[in-house]
């Protein structure tokens, strides 16, 4: 009964002791951050898991029992396509039921009629501005949640008009539903990256630094709480006595904290929750399913948080100091600084003299190399202007300045754990941007060839031949805008060199809108004066740019040239002016084939790139997280040492009746640290990315780094007033105390 009694005490002088004074208050909102910030990264990789699992289960249950030999039983033609809104990729599924009977996929209520169409939510969002209601025919509804993989999914789904349905594309299936069994369904999760790649950034980006945000909360503080311990070992308190009373130190803050992540994610138990800065809903079905594993990761959260405070309070031997850095230890090596220069020559120059292979391995040890020394710069720098503020304050009888430059000049470690943060965080949001943007040289070509012809210049492709392809082309020539004209594409080889060659036929119209002339006969199209828009064709084309181009007025849709090589269709603009994308690719749906589209040159690499700038998007919104949770780890360890030394200095406060030394030590110790270091690292990321450039294309916007920089110190100057407004409070409670 005693040690229950004694158990109950020392959890309620724990709870008292971390809000009677600044530093414990700090800590208790410190801790109960760092829980909330923990059990969120814990559950999002809980719920990543079950998104994950939610779009297989729901994807397999639309997929076709596909009837490879044996088609007798098969109630429903099945194919599938891909097209993009806004450069974004979707899977269009073609459907044509053979019986009335036949079930249908998840999602539907009906079967469409022929040149129906159902769409997702999303893409008749998406696609408003693009027409996409007629695209496909008429959309006559959406596909409900139970048929997609996820609610932002965008998906389609068509039956062909009865005069393009082509039954030898389509597959006989008997009906839709297969177990989850790693079966990809054409869809979503075709144009993202699989689980573990999305794990492995949720645990670097959130987890780890919500680790280091833990570590650093529970020793915010810490030297009075030491000191307590100390005293607690040499009244005869045993381990478990001094347990008890951590745990009451952190048990409310900790719960609070478990609170408030979980009030956070309340509303997705009910309602489709989209995301901020990515194009993602989270489903309500998947965060049930899981709610008891995001009850164990609330829990796990609570014990890490409980045993690191544990582990990191060991018990003050008399002989062994203090737990803290002592004095000694806050100056900063002198010789790091120093391999900064060569860092920096390294990581920019060092990629130019390696192999190919050997470039990006090179370049990556270079920024690691640079983000080692950056902060030892910073805090040289900031120890250097330290001594001048100090000299500055001794000249002119300013005790604030002098205080704050003799402070930095002697702990320019502390300021390189705090300036660490900072500029850390800024080169590798940086880095960050410059790789998930990277295009590789096809994509940055793609782009070059849309930045110097727009889209006066569109690909054609149809999958139709014979007498059926003849009757539709005549169709879709007839159909095209007045200033859109129709060319055939026939790649052969020359005769007698078997070089390559392309002919290129069309009415005498559409061959004078590319310069070249009208004639019923084979007439080779001369390199001067040539059109750019045949230029950049040639460059997407199997043949080489130097490569012979003949011109012959003939009809698009008569028999093909005589060729030994691939045909294809361009509609080109008569006047320059861009095409109608959308509006061909209707044309074509509705005039060519049911899967025929219409593309500018070099579309899929595009549309390859923005599928990797989505993945970018969620890079950003994970390094986000994970940079605010650096800078708060960091900047409560420098706020931590500030309140400190705010005690320190309290009576010369009392004593000359004015808060503005505090707020002059604090803005030279705190912030302008923080805006040097800002500063720096803006420059150092803008020097580290700009020799990465593809295809001459500089990969990273010249307006990230000064929004980088300004952020960061925007930030830091947020908490240096905090720190400022705490310090004060605390002067204001000094009270001389005799002996």
């Amino acid at each position: 009964m005693k040690r229950r009694t004694l158990a109950i005490q020392l959890l309620r002088a724990g709870r008292g002791a971390m809000v009677t004074t600044e530093s414990g208050r700090l800590r208790y909102w410190s801790v109960s951050l760092a829980t909330c910030f923990l059990t969120l990264a814990l559950s999002g990789l809980i719920l990543a898991f079950a998104t994950y699992e939610g779009r297989d289960i729901r994807g397999a249950a639309r997929v076709p029992r596909i009837m490879n030999d044996d088609q007798h039983g098969a109630s429903v033609l099945w194919a599938w396509g891909t097209d993009d809104v806004e450069g974004r990729q979707h899977a269009v599924i073609y459907v044509e039921p053979l019986v009335p009977t036949a079930s249908l996929p998840p999602g539907l209520s009906r079967w469409p009629k022929p040149g129906e169409a159902v769409l997702s939510p999303a893409l008749l969002e998406a696609g408003k501005q693009e027409g996409i209601r007629t695209r496909y025919g008429s959309t006559v509804g959406t596909v409900t949640e139970d048929g997609l993989e996820s609610p932002e999914e965008r998906l389609a789904y068509v039956r062909p008009r009865s005069t393009l349905l082509d039954a030898t594309e389509m597959l006989s299936a008997s009906g839709f539903g297969l177990p989850k069994s790693g079966i990809t369904s054409p869809g979503e999760s075709m144009f993202m990256s699989d689980f573990k790649t999305f794990a492995y950034g949720l645990i670097g980006f959130t987890l780890l630094p919500a680790v280091a945000l833990v570590v650093i909360a529970v020793r915010t503080g810490s030297t009075a709480r030491d000191k307590r311990m100390a005293l607690f070992a040499a009244i005869g308190a045993g381990p478990m006595q001094r347990a008890i009373f951590t745990i009451g130190e952190l048990l409310i803050p900790t719960l609070l904290g478990l609170g408030a992540a979980i009030a956070i994610c309340i509303p997705a138990f009910f309602t489709d929750v989209p995301f901020p800065l990515v194009d993602f809903t989270l489903s309500s079905q998947d965060v049930r399913r899981v709610t008891p594993w995001l009850f164990v990761a609330g829990c796990i959260a609570c014990a890490a948080v409980l045993a690191t405070s544990l582990l990191l309070h060991p018990v003050r031997r008399p002989h062994s100091g203090a737990t803290r850095p002592t004095q000694r230890l806050q100056r900063q090596r002198a010789w790091i600084p120093w391999l900064f220069p060569f860092a920096i020559l390294f990581a920019v120059r060092g990629p130019e003299l390696a192999s190919d292979d050997l470039r990006l391995p090179i370049y990556s040890l270079g920024v690691a190399f640079v983000l080692a020394t950056l902060p030892s710069v910073t805090a040289a720098v900031t120890g250097w202007a330290g001594a001048c503020l100090a000299s500055v304050g001794s000249r002119t009888g300013c005790p604030g300045v002098l205080i704050a430059g003799r402070r930095m000049s002697a702990q320019t470690r502390v300021t390189a754990r705090f300036v660490a943060a900072l500029s850390v965080a800024i080169i590798l949001a940086s880095q960050v941007n410059l790789w998930v943007g990277l295009l590789g040289e096809n994509a940055a070509n793609a782009m070059t060839s849309l930045d110097r012809i727009g889209t006066s210049l569109v690909t054609i492709s149809s999958n139709t031949d014979g007498a059926t392809e003849k009757n539709r082309i005549r169709a879709f020539a007839d159909a095209l805008p007045e200033d859109a004209q129709l060319l055939r594409l026939d790649e052969g080889h020359t005769s007698g060199t078997g070089a390559g060659s392309l002919v290129l036929t069309g009415s005498c119209r559409a061959l004078q809108a590319i310069h070249a002339a009208c004639s019923t006969s084979k007439v080779p199209l001369a390199w001067q004066g040539r059109d750019p828009r045949i230029t950049e064709l040639m460059r997407w084309t199997a043949l080489d740019i130097n490569s012979a181009i003949f011109a012959q007025v003939h009809a698009v849709d008569a028999a093909k040239q005589e060729s030994d090589g691939m045909s294809s269709m361009i509609v080109i603009s008569a006047s320059g002016v861009d095409l109608s994308v959308p509006g061909l690719r209707e044309l074509v749906r509705t005039k060519l084939g049911m899967k025929a589209t219409a593309e500018p040159l070099g579309n899929s690499w595009l549309v390859g790139a923005k599928d990797l700038a989505a993945s970018a998007s969620w890079v950003h919104l994970l390094g986000l997280l994970g940079c605010l949770a650096t800078v708060l780890a960091f900047g409560l360890s420098a706020f931590s040492e500030f309140l400190e030394f705010a005690r320190e200095v309290a009576p010369l406060t009392v004593l000359t009746n004015s808060n503005a030394l505090l707020g002059t030590i604090s803005g030279w110790s705190l912030l302008f640290p923080a805006i040097l270091a800002s500063a720096i690292g803006g420059v150092v990321a803008f020097w580290l990315t700009t020799p990465i450039t593809v295809a001459g294309r500089q990969q990273s916007s010249s307006n990230l780094y000064p929004i980088l920089a300004m952020g960061a110190a925007g930030s830091a100057s947020l908490l240096c007033l905090w720190a400022w407004r705490s310090a004060v409070l605390r002067a204001a409670s000094w009270r001389p105390v005799s002996g």
